[in-house]
């Protein structure tokens, strides 16, 4: 594909990002969940055993369908992917991993759905934001400050360090590659050495802002020390360098308050490998509770 037209594709991307994002009203400089964006827009989000595939959405029932068992990051990136197949009008789409992870180099409407996702997950104001208020730079970020915003802007890691790399150039090349040689699994086993096998550790500290976080059952939450948690959705799990982890107990919605009352977000907690509506996936079973 030629420059000028690659150059075309990423501009008409980032519009309809943000047009996006607009009707949502979700300032650009915040980060936002893609499932609840999508069903706030009328495209239904429904999770499924489907592994398979990478996602699908189907233009006659205006339905996205996603994989359950894949990783949390992989699964917003793809919903994005198949909501701008649904924003730029592309019909019914039964997308590959491997199509994708590869952004659709072959095909030009699939190279447009992923340079979308990339823009409606990360665009350039949430990303130095999400950066600058914790005092980091980009340029220097260590993994664990490329780890710490990924999971607040809900992407993977290697999905964060491509995008500051080709997207919003960022970082060089010669620091991407630096910063890919390092395993998530590592960065979590740094944090915390008895992390659940197949379980998602989140570190939400003071800069995390209103967006809320999402675990399923078994996930592992750090928040700063002294906050207050209020729901019997988390348990205390440990104490750490950076604050105080908890545990995903059971489906339902808990609340953190930092101990100054400065910031205050909701936990999510869904099933391990929920399937069905996004919608329905946090809601609380009494039957998972002890009396």
């Amino acid at each position: 594909m030629k420059l000028s037209a690659y150059r075309a594709l990423a501009r008409l991307a980032l519009r309809g990002a943000l047009t996006v994002r607009a009707r949502c009203r979700i300032a650009r400089e915040r980060a936002l969940c893609v499932f609840d964006a999508a069903e706030q827009l009328g495209v239904e989000v429904r999770f499924a055993a489907i592994n398979s595939l990478g996602g699908m959405y189907e233009r006659q029932s205006n339905v996205i369908l996603l994989p359950s068992e894949r990783p949390r990051g992989r699964q917003a990136f793809t919903c994005a992917h198949e909501l701008g197949h649904w924003y730029f009008g592309h019909g019914t789409r039964l997308d590959r991993l491997l199509e994708i992870d590869e952004a659709g180099a072959s095909e030009p409407e699939e190279l447009l759905a992923s340079m979308f996702a990339g823009y409606l997950l990360m665009p350039a104001r949430a990303v130095e934001t999400a950066f600058a208020r914790r005092q980091w730079n980009p340029s220097s970020a260590t993994p664990f400050d490329i780890y710490v915003v990924a999971t607040q802007l809900g992407v993977g890691y290697e999905t964060l360090v491509r995008h500051l790399q080709l997207s919003l150039d960022l970082i060089p090349d010669e620091r991407a590659r630096e910063l890919l040689k390092t395993n998530p699994r590592a960065i979590r086993a740094s944090l915390l050495d008895d992390t659940p096998a197949g379980s998602l550790l989140i570190v939400a500290d003071s800069a995390w802002g209103d967006v809320p976080i999402d675990l399923q059952v078994g996930d592992v939450a750090i928040v700063p020390k002294g906050a207050r948690v209020e729901g019997k959705n988390v348990r205390p799990f440990t104490s750490t360098r950076c604050g105080e982890a908890f545990e995903a107990y059971a489906p339902g919605i808990s609340r953190v308050e930092s101990d100054d009352a400065a910031w205050a977000s909701f936990i999510r907690v869904a099933r391990k490998h929920y399937s069905g509506r996004s919608v329905f996936r946090h809601l609380a079973d009494p039957d998972d509770f002890s009396p």
